[in-house]
């Protein structure tokens, strides 16, 4: 539409009687506005606030071991004039003075309900009145000790789906974390746990953010990690294995039906083409039973990222030959 004939148009509609009686209405709103809204400046309000905190002159090398509130909630009461600056834009910070409430050879700040109230009144002015305070007093302990490093222990439990498997180490940034405390770490002390955490039914690599166990009297730093767990999927592989046979005097032969026997199993996914184990089929010649036609057949060298293994046949049949010989030693076969 032609903005010549938009405007052409407007103007009619406003030159009606009831587009007149609308810009009526409108100038009425605006003022009733425009006086409610310095009416609500002159009365007495009350608002809740989240007020940052902020400690200043922290001498260097000094290191808090009970953390310091990163927030105070308040109640206030005041005229809307003198909050609502507050309303549209950032609350005050209650800035607190480390010399002013450090306690001299007690390494701790202690600030009390009315020195926190005071804190808060000079941020918002003098006139502002404080209705309530959470936490109502900061009570923070400190050290100058330098930090000890102690190792992580992981304590996760994590199980996966089938087909599935946890394979290979936690990850994780750190290996060891800095613990700060008073009067030293207690010698029982030898590493940092993490939280318990149980994990259950993963299907791929998981990551977890833990908090650090930290004993009473002591900070760790960082309080938070994150680690990573690696799950891959399990495979089927196969392989044919000749079967040996272990313990068997010099002169005795012994032959087997099948000579080979097959193995099935399933291996994490990063190593179906790095599987450098040499698993071992055998049957113990001390194990056979005369009077039967078959022996079991075991299996040894087998890694432990083995699963579900299945050898097949499980049993095989077999057949004697003895020869003469002056001297006769069993064979251990160990292949």
């Amino acid at each position: 539409m032609n903005i010549k004939a938009l405007l052409s148009k407007l103007k009619q509609k406003s030159t009606s009687a009831k587009g007149r009686s609308i810009f009526t209405f409108m100038i009425f709103l605006l003022i009733s506005t425009i006086f409610w809204f310095m009416m609500t400046l002159n009365e007495t309000v009350q608002r809740d606030y989240r007020l940052p905190v902020e400690i200043n002159g922290i001498p260097e090398g000094t290191t808090f071991i009970t953390r310091p509130p990163q927030h105070i909630d308040v109640s206030v009461k005041d005229k809307g004039r003198a909050l609502i600056k507050y309303d549209w834009g950032n609350p005050p910070k209650v800035r607190i003075k480390y010399q002013d409430f450090i306690v001299k050879g007690d390494n701790r700040i202690v600030i009390n309900q009315e020195m926190l109230g005071n804190s808060i009144r000079n941020s918002f002015g003098s006139g502002c009145e404080i209705l309530s305070i959470r936490p109502d007093s900061i009570n923070l302990i400190t050290t100058s000790r330098p930090g000890d490093r102690l190792p992580i222990f992981f304590d996760i439990s994590a199980a996966t789906e089938p087909q599935y498997i946890a394979y290979g180490e936690m990850k994780c940034k750190y290996d060891s974390v800095t613990v700060y405390s008073l009067n030293g770490i207690p010698s029982s002390m030898l590493n940092v746990q993490t939280e318990h955490v149980t994990l259950r039914d993963l299907t791929d690599t998981t990551t977890i953010e833990i908090a650090l166990k930290s004993p009473a009297g002591t900070r760790v730093e960082p309080s938070r990690i994150s680690v990573t767990i690696p799950v891959e999927p399990l495979v089927t592989k196969k392989r044919i294995l000749p079967v040996h046979v272990i313990n068997k005097p010099q002169n005795v032969t012994v032959h087997t039906f099948p000579a080979n026997i097959e193995l099935e199993y399933l291996v994490p996914m990063s190593l179906f083409k790095n599987d450098v184990a040499t698993p071992v089929a055998v049957i113990n010649y001390r194990d056979i039973d005369i009077d039967a036609t078959t022996a079991h057949v075991n299996l040894t060298q087998i890694p432990d990222y083995y699963h579900n293994i299945k050898c097949t046949p499980a049993e095989v049949e077999y057949l004697t030959e003895k020869s003469s010989a002056p001297h006769v030693k069993e064979e251990n076969d160990n292949q």
